[in-house]
């Protein structure tokens, strides 16, 4: 199960996987999209399912991080109600800038930014969506101020700059848009170096405050109760085929970095990012209620 639209990255990710894991199992894997409520619809529908493993997530730091975090009455709680089972990779944002903000890196942004108080506006794909929680704390910590403008796409913010309605988003998916030069870049979201991303600057090598934790994931999870024994056979197929050249390439090609990590350290990462992630909402200071 997918929790996004057919074609985003977790649908993408799903059937690329899928594939490899249907071949090793011997079986047939169907990917079923059910977008949403930013992902709590299709993660809602996986752990009401029966825990035999025949039902599994790809969930994401949105839909069991920032998600569960924004409300006081979650759906769902992404440690009690699931089971880690094996991790793709881990993704990232870019902040970009419009072609007319005369900026050229991280800091010529900042100092703009900090001269003009209130009058850039910076878009991402929803309120509470992890480019609104990084914009806000980019702000807290940098001492600038901007107007969040949510958008239901990424697609819809790149339009809205490439229109001079907003100056600044935050993507996920913002290759094909710098290299096309409809936007310029001014860093990545990544606290270090990515193997996805290597000749992008990260904002935090470029001295920008806030982004020491910012680590997406993409990671299949089951319902709890499904047996481990199950787990353990799933967790190893996809491992395998995470590991496998071809998807490794494809996985870098979408901005995804693979996991590296054995299939029995991944529930004790699993714990980490999801608490990453509540402590980003945190400080954030946005909800949802």
């Amino acid at each position: 199960m997918a929790p996004s639209a057919a074609g985003a990255l977790s649908d993408v990710l799903a059937r690329l996987i899928g594939k490899k894991v249907a071949d090793t199992l011997r079986g047939t894997v169907i990917v079923e999209d059910k977008p949403g409520a930013s992902g709590a619809i299709g993660s809602t529908y996986v752990m009401r399912a029966l825990p035999d493993g025949y039902t599994i997530l790809l969930a994401n730091g949105a839909s069991h991080g920032a998600l569960t975090a924004l409300s006081k009455t979650p759906a769902y709680d992404p440690i009690t109600d699931f089971v880690p089972i094996a991790r793709v990779g881990e993704t990232q944002l870019a902040l970009v800038a419009s072609d007319k903000l005369p900026v050229k890196n991280a800091q010529e942004f900042l100092t703009y930014a900090r001269t003009h108080p209130g009058k850039l506006s910076f878009g991402s794909f929803g309120h509470g969506s992890a480019g609104h929680l990084f914009g806000e704390i980019m702000k807290k910590r940098n001492g600038i101020d901007m107007v969040h403008v949510p958008f239901k796409s990424e697609a819809d913010a790149v339009q809205a700059i490439l229109a001079g309605q907003i100056e600044l988003a935050m993507l996920v998916s913002a290759k094909p848009y710098v290299d096309q030069g409809q936007v310029k870049l001014i860093g990545t979201t990544s606290p270090d170096a990515n193997e996805a991303y290597p000749s992008w600057p990260t904002l935090t090598s470029q001295g920008v405050e806030g982004f020491s934790q910012a680590r997406g994931f993409q990671a299949f999870l089951a319902p709890v109760g499904t047996p481990q024994i199950v787990i353990d056979k799933l967790a190893n197929a996809i491992s395998k085929a995470v590991a496998d050249p071809e998807v490794r390439r494809q996985l870098l090609n979408l901005g995804v970095t693979p996991a590296t990590e054995t299939p029995k350290d991944f529930p004790a990462l699993y714990r980490a990012l999801v608490e990453q992630w509540r402590s980003i909402v945190r400080e954030s200071g946005i909800s949802t209620d």
